[in-house]
């Protein structure tokens, strides 16, 4: 029961002191037989593997896919907009910190003018 069932150790079965294998039996599972109400199921269990980088579960490794050969004239352009590109980005976030700024001080002259209007002696 404890052995390989391929040479390539994908599907392991597991014996009868593990303690998995004593939960089943005891909550009527019979060995050979899948698990589910029409016994259905796995056979084996899940192979499990050591995950060693930090990437989330079930994400894949990205392929190095290999650039065309750049001509000189196609190696300027992407340089150009790749610059632009930076040039456009800063800016658009140049603009959203301005529009924070200005929604900010929006908010606390609606505050001073509310206080002057209540209580106009200590504003």
């Amino acid at each position: 029961m404890g052995e390989a069932l391929d040479s390539s150790g994908s599907s392991i079965a597991i014996n009868s002191s593990n303690i998995g294998f004593q939960l089943l039996k005891k909550h009527g599972w019979k060995e050979g037989t899948g698990l589910g109400i029409s016994e259905q199921g796995r056979l084996e269990p899940v192979q499990a593997y050591v995950k060693n980088n930090k990437k989330g579960l079930g994400a894949e490794k990205k392929r190095k896919t290999q650039k065309p050969i750049d001509t000189p004239d196609s190696k300027g352009k992407d340089d150009e907009e790749q610059t632009s590109s930076k040039k456009t980005k800063a800016l658009s976030k140049r603009m959203r910190k301005m529009q924070e700024r200005e929604k900010h001080l929006q908010g606390k002259e609606f505050e001073r003018a509310f206080f002057r209007e209540f209580w106009p002696d200590n504003v």
